[in-house]
């Protein structure tokens, strides 16, 4: 469990950071925007937005990082051979591992929700 658990604060850290264009921009994307566009998933940002916005209630990171957690969730489990988990379905499978109305730290939900795929058992 440490190790998956380094591998996502580690991939969280990175994942995001290469999502911009390299085009000058005024606006930098949110992380709704990067997930959607890494997604192979043609869902529209907003989607994403209101996913991540009622994870981020049930945690105690920030959206940036929960985003993190969601790509590095599929990066992970694609190197593992589980290839049916696209950036939405992660982020809605890691919510939904939380309960309303909690408040904890989501990086330990992410670990797991990866040892338990990774074994078949979700």
């Amino acid at each position: 469990m440490r190790r998956t658990t380094t591998v996502i604060l580690l991939a969280a850290g990175l994942a995001l950071a290469g999502c911009s264009s390299s085009a000058s921009s005024s606006t930098t994307p949110g992380p709704a925007q990067k997930l959607a566009d890494l997604d192979g998933d043609v869902r529209p940002v907003d989607q994403y937005q209101k996913a991540l916005d009622a994870w981020a209630t049930r945690c105690s990171e920030g959206p940036e990082q929960l985003a993190g957690y969601a790509y590095a969730t599929v990066e992970d489990l694609q190197k593992h051979g589980v290839t049916d988990e696209t950036e939405y379905s992660a982020l809605v499978h890691l919510k939904d591992a939380v309960p309303a109305g909690t408040k904890t730290k989501c990086e330990d939900i992410a670990a797991s929700y990866l040892v338990l795929r990774e074994n078949g058992k979700s």
